[in-house]
């Protein structure tokens, strides 16, 4: 077999108000499979509690704490790779991408710079993204920013005009990879999408949406929710922008590794 193995990920939205633990059972899976690279694509941290929409509604924020949403965020990336580093095993080289969930962090100080503090205030540095990820991308000219690796562009999302609008719709996987005539995979839109283009010269384009790795239903989301994928996806033989794709559900984690471990972690 050629080519390398990829785990791809993203929209955990790290919640206090969710357990973590199936970052737990992420952990165990990747690793069992011993990925090259692990891609995480975005809004890992919900950071909630610098939700402008909220303030409208006091009875939303009660419950709401920064430091809350970085510590959960922070224990739900140690579970991801705890076990490679009990066990003192080559761990995958994780790659990260900065949604506009964390992106929330900066607005937030660029609105009052007041608020800024690596101690007593707010900063992207509580993220730890230095310390959890190999390669981290942040935002670039105010977007998603977009990396390449294998033949691959990896953005939270890919914007679809001058206006930097994400693209979306029903065949959302199609439409990147028209607007880029390149494999190019992102998140964003919670939902899954799949677009082969095996007629393409010199080689196949891939388009992929890789769905969400969220713990629980939105209740703002209503029959939304019904439409979102949860788990993750496998890119096997990957090589030059072509692979073989393989969805994993967050049900089938669950089962794999949820009776091993339970709310121990």
């Amino acid at each position: 077999m050629t080519g390398k193995t990829a785990v791809v990920f993203s929209c955990a939205h790290v919640d206090p108000s969710i357990s973590n633990e199936r970052f737990t059972w992420l952990g165990e899976f990747l690793y069992d499979l011993k990925p090259d690279y692990v891609f995480d694509l975005g809004d890992g941290a919900d950071m909630r509690s610098l939700n402008t929409y909220d303030t409208r509604y006091p009875q939303a924020i009660v419950s709401q704490s920064y430091q809350a949403d970085v510590e959960h965020y922070n224990d739900a990336m140690e579970r991801m790779r705890w076990k490679f580093r009990y066990h003192k095993r080559k761990q995958p080289v994780y790659i990260g991408f900065e949604g506009n969930h964390e992106n929330r962090i900066k607005k937030a100080i660029a609105q009052d710079p007041r608020l800024e503090g690596s101690k007593y205030g707010i900063s992207f540095k509580h993220l730890q993204t230095d310390h959890w990820f190999d390669e981290y991308h942040e935002y670039h000219n105010s977007a998603p920013a977009v990396a390449d690796y294998d033949g691959v562009s990896y953005a939270h999302y890919f914007s679809s005009g001058n206006y930097g609008t994400a693209t979306s719709g029903m065949h959302h996987a199609y439409s990147v990879i028209s607007n880029r005539n390149h494999s190019s995979t992102c998140g964003h839109s919670h939902k899954r999408s799949l677009y082969f283009k095996d007629s393409a010269h010199p080689r196949p384009i891939i388009g992929l949406v890789a769905g969400c790795f969220k713990g629980a239903e939105e209740s703002w989301a209503g029959q939304a929710n019904g439409e979102w994928w949860k788990g993750v996806v496998i890119k096997r033989e990957l090589d030059k922008g072509v692979y073989e794709p393989e969805f994993v559900s967050m049900k089938r984690l669950e089962e794999l590794y949820g009776t091993k471990w339970g709310e121990t972690r």
